[in-house]
């Protein structure tokens, strides 16, 4: 039978959620829980990967099984196996010919930042702090010119292999909640880095010292070094995948 999990997990210990190594990955701990769990081998899919100290409310992967474990059973008796910062929170039967991935509509990240003069340490390692006042409209704006269906190459990380760089963004929204700014991306699919960058040019956007038209610019330049910094991967949560 095919599995689907959904799984939570602080990636501030990890270097990432995919396997590598000599470095301590989330896949590595979730595989190792789950094998205990249904006492065989398994293969992972998952809906995408995670970078290091990147977060995730809604990660989705499913692995298949012939287990006696009652479904209902499985996510109780894999968090058993896991360490605190990682946690499946649910787990369910589906469809043989589903993946986690390939059969994903749609993604939810959400990106936080502690918007302060002072640091909190209540945010270490869960939003970025940025200690400059920002003008959230101005970013909607510059936001709201890079929505749909574009070459996004100007917002992809170093060192990053694909066939194409053409990707589909449905909204992004960014609001004020207290003392954070929240930013939400809606898409199909990202690239590697590719909200980090957003952010961190809407940011520098936000703050004046980038014009408004800047993220736009430099989508249509395709240049990377058109476009802001890299906001850290401390602030990004992947929150849900659509099926």
């Amino acid at each position: 039978m095919n599995i689907l999990l959904k799984v939570a997990y602080m990636g501030t210990n990890y270097h990432g959620f995919q396997m590598q190594p000599s470095c301590v990955s989330i896949e590595e701990e979730l595989k190792k829980a789950v094998e205990k769990s249904v006492m065989h081998k398994v293969k992972l899919y998952y809906s995408g990967r995670t970078d290091a100290g990147v977060h995730a409310q809604g990660q989705m992967v499913n692995f298949y099984t012939d287990t006696k474990v009652e479904v209902k059973n499985m996510a109780r008796i894999i968090n058993y196996h896991l360490p605190e910062d990682i946690s499946v929170l649910d787990a369910r039967r589906v469809e043989e010919d589903f993946h986690a991935r390939f059969s994903a509509k749609g993604k939810h990240y959400k990106y936080i930042v502690y918007n302060s003069f002072h640091r909190n340490p209540l945010y270490l390692n869960r939003a970025m702090h940025y200690n400059y006042n920002v003008d959230v409209d101005r970013m909607q704006r510059a936001l709201d010119k890079i929505i749909g269906e574009n070459d996004y190459k100007a917002f992809m990380g170093r060192y990053a292999v694909v066939k194409d760089t053409i990707r589909r963004i449905d909204k992004i929204e960014v609001k004020r909640v207290g003392e954070t700014i929240e930013f939400d991306f809606y898409g199909k699919s990202f690239l590697k880095n590719m909200v980090r960058i957003i952010v961190g040019t809407a940011l520098e956007i936000g703050r004046g010292r980038l014009p408004e038209d800047c993220l736009y610019n430099a989508m249509k330049s395709k240049e990377r070094i058109k476009a802001g910094p890299t906001a850290p991967g401390c602030g990004l949560y992947l929150m849900e995948i659509f099926y």
